[in-house]
């Protein structure tokens, strides 16, 4: 385990290699919410709490986690202590969450999902918990729950799954309406995408080129 800076003041994040390290995408997912000050949040699969713990520094927002891994938990809470940040993180399964914490009670319900449905042969059963799961329609479920009307999705995801994600959020009632595509060597990398519960049809599209 160490400590690592986020880049912003003084604030940072406890690290454990063995248990997954967060990579960018949960970053620029950060800089997309454009979150307001007075937004209640909740970040769904957490992991290290990566997105609350940035978001909460950066825009100020009360924001809190959720997720099942206790070790991953234990780190977020660490990190938030470390910060002064009153950043609760819950141990809960999405399908739990809103009998818990309440239907209808944040503006904004974040998440950096598992991209792929199923491991590879060999690979790392901690980072595959990270990056596979066919759960994606219960976290989608979930934020629906968990949002008030007109209240906002932020998730990012992988460009070749994104008609299947869109599909999947207007059955659910989240409204597709801004989206950000990263790219890099002149290929989609990372979809970032806000849905609104219960909105009008009517997307934004932007296009945002990364390092080559």
């Amino acid at each position: 385990m160490r400590w690592e800076s986020l880049q912003y003041k003084h604030f940072g994040i406890y690290q454990d290699e063995a248990l997954g390290r967060f990579t960018e995408d949960p970053v620029h997912l950060v800089h997309f919410l454009e979150a307001k000050p007075t937004e209640r949040a909740l970040d769904l699969g957490t992991g290290n709490g990566i997105i609350p713990l940035y978001a909460n520094a950066l825009y100020g927002c009360p924001f809190a986690g959720l997720d099942t891994d206790d070790r991953q938990l234990s780190l977020a809470r660490m990190s938030a202590e470390r910060n002064g940040q009153a950043i609760p993180f819950y141990c809960l399964d999405v399908s739990e969450a809103a009998r818990t914490l309440g239907y209808g009670q944040f503006d904004l319900v974040t998440m950096n999902p598992p991209y792929y449905s199923a491991a590879s042969a060999g690979e790392d059963p901690q980072r595959a918990r990270q990056r596979h799961s066919d759960r994606l329609a219960d976290f989608v479920q979930a934020a629906f729950d968990l949002l008030n009307n007109g209240g906002r999705l932020c998730l990012c995801y992988r460009p070749d799954g994104l008609a299947d994600l869109v599909a999947l959020l207007r059955e659910k009632r989240l409204e597709p309406k801004k989206l950000e595509l990263r790219v890099q060597a002149k290929r989609g990398k990372l979809v970032l995408l806000e849905a609104k519960k219960l909105a009008k049809p009517g997307m934004d599209i932007f296009v945002s080129a990364g390092a080559e």
